[in-house]
């Protein structure tokens, strides 16, 4: 059976809308999220002609593998968007986001070694078995501390489980400068809303991994567009 040069057409031009309506309607959720994840590729499931007809997009993949937020730079992040609307100006809601942020060993490093409250972090690794941070202090790293991970208020935050000097238990006075400084940087945290990856977002869990820290996230009626 044969097929007119009409039908072929129509089809290339159905292709060649449907693409564009993709690319439009990624770039503006790409765009609204830009403020707060910097770079990000936004991945459409469904039809950008239905989303664009309709106002709202079914589902959408974002990945951004340099986000910055708060003192925390260089961050992975993986967010599946459910009932994407956007507005005329940039901004929109999203019914629901779930996801994950991964933060690099060297990340961590560099956010605790950063800002007013910066701890003198020469190195930090990981030990998934006991689930904590294992941070070299001072030049060559001459005192360790052991880190543990979680969350406070919705926020993320450490506590110390264990700290040596020289290969021997490290004194009060020292395990308690650390603790006060992550105490404050804690509550500095609490009073900024720039250490949250996006407004509406709230953690779930933490864990330690081989490259560092991985936070689950999970929020409704999240807002896009807004500036940090």
């Amino acid at each position: 059976m044969a097929v007119s040069g009409t039908a072929v057409g129509a089809v290339l031009l159905t292709g060649c809308a449907e693409y564009g309506a993709d690319l439009m309607v990624e770039r503006r959720i790409a765009d609204a999220l830009r403020p707060r994840l910097g770079a990000n590729e936004v991945d459409l499931a469904g039809s950008g002609l239905v989303a664009v007809a309709r106002g709202r997009v079914g589902s959408a993949e974002v990945s951004a593998d340099e986000a910055s937020f708060g003192l925390v730079t260089g961050a992975s992040v993986r967010l599946t968007l459910d009932g994407v609307t956007m507005g005329e100006d940039g901004r929109g809601t999203v019914g629901s986001v779930e996801g994950r942020v991964t933060v690099p060993t060297g990340a961590v490093r560099d956010s605790l070694a950063a800002g007013d409250r910066a701890l003198p972090v020469s190195s930090v690794s990981t030990d998934p078995a006991s689930g904590t941070l294992r941070l070299g202090i001072g030049p060559g790293g001459a005192a360790t501390v052991l880190l543990r991970p979680g969350l406070t208020g919705g926020r993320l935050s450490f506590t110390v489980a264990g700290a040596t000097l020289l290969g021997r238990p490290a004194p009060e006075r020292m395990v308690s400068a650390v603790r006060d400084g992550l105490a404050a940087r804690q509550a500095d945290s609490a009073a900024d809303p720039d250490t949250a990856a996006l407004p509406g977002l709230a953690p779930e869990s933490v864990r330690v991994t081989e490259q560092g820290l991985e936070v689950t996230l999970r929020g409704e009626d999240v807002r896009l567009g807004a500036q940090p």
